[in-house]
């Protein structure tokens, strides 16, 4: 369990291509790792036994009654934003209005996406993680490049006329575990038509985009989920 290359595969499979050396400082915090199971432990990632869920919550007004001009009724909209992430690069996102215990079946099977929900690729970078997302029943025939914040590039799939869903999202911790938050820190729609792209940025308070905590699902149970001792 302590054998060294078993740990390095771990953290490949975590952080892939960026994944870098132990010799070299983390270019993010500065951070020094003594071994790979070191790296494994302290590092910022993202956890893919379970999904990562937030719940929204508002009041919305309803018309006038017609009947009586001053009864206004008031309703409470709620709805889950559910976000899945893969060991291959792959991530799922779903806003649904099913409680938890429904909504994480709606992306258990990764190929067999249901319409509403947003398929795509992430890569993390220190303690942020960027999402790159579309919806999954847009034509996938060929396939390109987003150039996207930090100067990285991210394979995506084209089409002329798409809409892309641009996320940075930095990882945080619960007192109970690490890397078991995710607060929004940067959210755009680009809409391309005819070739021409438009963007719009999301404003992002804590009312509308809360901070999304991690669950773990056991049908998505990957790997372990504490290090081997």
């Amino acid at each position: 369990a302590r054998d060294e290359e078993l740990w390095r595969l771990a953290c490949v499979k975590v952080w892939g291509l960026s994944v870098g050396t132990l010799d070299a400082q983390d270019a993010e915090n500065s951070t020094v790792y003594y071994s790979w199971r070191d790296m494994f432990i302290r590092r910022e990632r993202v956890n893919f036994s379970g999904c990562y869920i937030s719940k929204t919550t508002y009041l919305r007004m309803g018309e006038n009654s017609f009947q009586d001009q001053f009864y206004r009724p008031v309703q409470l909209v709620e709805y889950y934003r559910y976000i899945r992430f893969m060991p291959d690069g792959k991530v799922l996102m779903m806003t649904s209005a099913d409680e938890p215990s429904q909504g994480v079946t709606k992306i258990r099977n990764v190929h067999n996406i249901r319409p509403d929900v947003l398929r795509g690729r992430y890569r993390l970078f220190g303690d942020t993680v960027t999402l790159v997302l579309q919806k999954s029943s847009q034509s996938r025939a060929t396939t390109g490049h987003v150039r996207q914040r930090r100067g990285s590039v991210m394979p995506l799939d084209e089409d002329s006329n798409a809409t892309q869903f641009l996320i940075e999202l930095r990882i945080g911790h619960s007192p109970k575990r690490r890397c078991a938050q995710l607060v929004w820190s940067h959210y755009t729609l680009v809409q391309k038509r005819n070739k021409v792209d438009t963007s719009s940025e999301f404003d992002l308070t804590d009312a509308k985009y809360p901070s999304l905590c991690f669950s773990p699902v056991k049908s998505y149970h990957l790997d372990a989920d504490a290090p081997l001792v």
